[in-house]
């Protein structure tokens, strides 16, 4: 009698482990991947010092990861693009992470309706007295928002914004207030004056309010017709490639070595 070999197929139970197997992968492709973001946003966060001139606690917060999932194999990671209130992080270090030019900012987007700076301006801060630049080399919102009030160059949407003719107000303008220059009747830089006494009583206790104050014109922002641009100074894409690339290659190595 001749050997015969029979062999029957569990084509359901092979299907199954074949799932499973599938699954399995997935997973440890999913993990590997957000172990790779994960390294990419603890290397960002060690650059960011060394890169950005003392980066704030809501630029370092800004960075976020997007993990993997078996179901979905994609990673996110970098600075996030939106923000509740204030710009995002993505937005204002788009020019120094990619070396662009930047485009107009909502302030010089403000002054241009209200015909105190040509169309597509930029103004730039100089950083001199009074305005002068915190620890992190910029304006807090709030000055912008003082002096586009001097300017009367806001909107008004429910409230008056703009800053107004009351004896309180006037007192104000006094000691500080700002104006755009026009030399030759042209459109020219944003100037502070400083220290011009005002009429009347001085002030409190018989002293001119302005004692202390470095008394003139200055030039707090200039306006220039020139798109700021910025030198590529920290290269986040390379950053997150290199890492992510070296981390996700050794964790799922590892995994499937398991």
């Amino acid at each position: 009698m001749a050997m015969q070999l029979t062999v029957k197929s569990d084509l359901p139970r092979l299907a199954a482990w074949t799932a499973q197997l599938s699954k399995n992968m997935r997973i440890k492709v999913a993990d590997s991947m957000t172990a790779g973001a994960r390294a990419a946003e603890r290397a960002i966060k060690a650059q960011a010092p060394t890169k950005i001139n003392n980066p704030t606690r809501w630029t370092m917060n800004s960075v976020f990861v997007k993990p993997a999932r078996s179901n979905n194999l994609e990673v996110g990671v970098g600075f996030k693009d939106y923000a509740v209130k204030g710009t995002p992080a993505a937005k204002y270090l788009q020019p120094i992470a990619a070396g662009t030019q930047r485009t107009q900012k909502g302030s010089e987007r403000l002054l241009e309706r209200s015909g105190l700076i040509r169309r597509g301006q930029f103004i730039v801060p100089t950083g001199v007295y009074p305005l002068k630049l915190n620890s992190f080399g910029n304006l807090p919102a709030s000055v912008y928002v003082q002096v586009l009030s001097r300017l009367k160059a806001l909107g008004e949407q429910g409230y008056t914004a703009n800053v107004a003719n009351t004896a309180r107000s006037q007192s104000k303008r006094a000691s500080r207030d700002y104006f755009v220059g026009r030399p030759g009747g042209a459109k020219g830089h944003i100037y502070a004056r400083v220290g011009r006494k005002p009429k009347g009583n001085p002030g409190g206790m018989g002293r001119p309010m302005t004692v202390g104050l470095p008394r003139g014109f200055h030039t707090v922002f200039s306006v220039t017709s020139k798109k700021p641009s910025y030198s590529l100074r920290f290269d986040t894409r390379k950053v997150l490639e290199s890492t992510f690339e070296s981390v996700y290659r050794s964790t799922l190595a590892s995994l499937l070595a398991a």
